[in-house]
């Protein structure tokens, strides 16, 4: 058996790499893969080095959908749900502003985030307006993961595709899960989706059984230590489970980055949150301010929908900062050994010697689909050019420390971020080190920093001992 894959709308959706940053000149099709004009730049990396070339576009991708143009009103006006709250006068719902980039009429809400000032934040960094994006908020999961899963869903039911199929560290899972389980209420047998989470054997019990449901399979595959995964591995796992209802019933893997059109949301997100901090600046005549966005990174989609946002933003981009888990993540396996020794060296000392590694299991290990847009990220660093993401490890100290701090003044408002969420903030005095020490003179005081909180979603009991120290968040 093998995958197939289906086209978006040719009208709308375009096929775009990421790693070049142009348009393949075809329609985006769900079984893309690897943009072939790309393949030389990294095939022979140590990391891709002992992986067939036939075999690199099973295991990867740099291939998303890409809107063809983007109406005007998804900035200017904002929408009711989904993405950021512009203006009173001026809200439309969702379905307002992408009817024709996803038709279906998905109309289950899953909720708002958030973006507010944070000023003891700022006190503690020793940075200028500090501010957060708050996705905890989102209904579904509590996490960003419910922006990714209301576009899954979305181009799901517009393409009549029965069986969701996704490898998860749990969050993922949960809220597509939730909100197909919302959809199959409504619907009559023959509309109805599946949902089937494959998770690697270390995921505990606890995140498993909550999946487990009606409409939610789950399966663990004990990749091991440098395991790469293979789409037809999976497909294989999911034809099994489903008794080859996928094959005949039409059937998506929407593992981070195979999916696309969550990477897509991001950006749009992106945008509007520039463009709203930008705007608030100019009322302040602190319009020429640099800006800083801090994101937590595992698998890449959220930070690589951010740049795509920042590249069609154009002038006026923010600086973006990839908060990592020291020790263990995605990006270890790029990162030059000379260069590490030049970070731990930083400073005049090896500054790591006794660090100890985070509690953040949704942001470690070793393999993503996205792996050749994150060795790309390693291949140039400056600090001072926005095209560039900046890279902060963050360990333990660091992230206890913050969760400690982040409890605002008064109990007005509560924020909810788990322990991987936390590495963002954690990035945060690190930041105002490396912007005295290579910010070309910059004052960290008059630097605007944008937090991106990932929220709170499932946790497992290692995960929920470092919650029990006021990791919820006032302001």
């Amino acid at each position: 058996m093998a995958e197939q894959g289906f086209e978006f709308d040719t009208d709308q959706w375009q096929a775009w790499c990421l790693l070049c940053g142009r348009s393949r000149g075809v329609p985006y099709n769900t079984a893309d893969s690897l943009c072939p004009d790309c393949v030389e730049q990294y095939q022979d990396a140590r990391f891709f080095r002992r992986i067939l070339r036939s075999n690199l576009a099973l295991s990867f991708t740099t291939i998303i959908p890409e809107p063809k143009r983007i109406p005007a009103d998804l900035f200017t006006r904002g929408c009711k749900d989904l993405f950021l709250r512009k203006s009173r006068g001026l809200l439309r719902d969702p379905w307002d502003l992408l009817p024709y980039l996803f038709p279906a009429d998905l109309r289950i809400p899953c909720g708002q985030p958030a973006l507010f000032k944070m000023p003891h934040l700022a006190q503690f960094a020793g940075l200028g307006q500090t501010w957060v994006l708050d996705m905890s908020t989102y209904g579904l999961s509590g996490t960003h993961k419910d922006l990714r899963s209301w576009a899954v869903l979305s181009k799901a039911i517009e393409h009549d595709i029965k069986h969701l199929a996704l490898w998860t560290a749990g969050n993922a899972g949960l809220s597509l899960t939730r909100l197909v389980k919302r959809w199959n209420a409504t619907v009559p047998p023959r509309q109805r989706k599946t949902v089937y989470c494959l998770m690697d054997d270390s995921v505990p019990d606890e995140i498993r059984l909550e999946l487990r449901g009606p409409y939610c399979w789950t399966a663990e595959l004990s990749t091991g230590s440098g395991a790469i995964l293979s789409r037809d591995q999976l497909y294989n796992m999911v034809a099994a489970m489903s008794g080859g209802k996928a094959e005949r019933e039409g059937y998506w893997q929407v593992t981070d980055g195979w999916d696309g059109v969550g990477l897509f949301m991001y950006s749009l997100l992106a945008q509007q949150c520039i463009k709203f901090l930008r705007d608030e600046l100019r009322k302040t005549k602190q319009e020429e301010s640099k800006v800083y966005v801090i994101l937590p990174i595992g698998t890449g989609n959220i930070l690589f929908g951010f740049i795509r946002g920042m590249e069609r933003f154009g002038a006026g981009r923010a600086k973006l900062v990839a908060a990592l888990p020291y020790g263990d993540h995605m990006m270890q396996s790029f990162v030059p050994p000379e260069e590490r020794e030049e970070e731990d060296e930083a400073d005049g000392g090896p500054r790591r010697m006794g660090l100890a590694e985070p509690e953040a299991p949704k942001l470690t290990g070793f393999y993503s689909p996205l792996a050749p847009c994150l060795w790309k990220l390693t291949q140039t660093k400056d600090f001072n050019n926005l095209e560039f993401v900046e890279r902060i490890e963050v360990d333990r100290a660091a992230q206890l420390e913050v969760a400690a701090r982040l409890q605002g003044p008064d109990d007005a408002t509560m924020i909810d971020a788990e322990p991987s969420a936390l590495i963002a903030f954690g990035a945060l005095k690190e930041l105002a080190r490396r912007i005295r020490k290579d910010g070309r003179g910059e004052n960290p005081e008059d630097s605007i920093v944008l937090v991106v909180n990932s929220g709170r979603g499932l946790m497992g009991p290692a995960e929920w001992a470092i919650s029990k120290r006021s990791i919820v968040v006032s302001r």
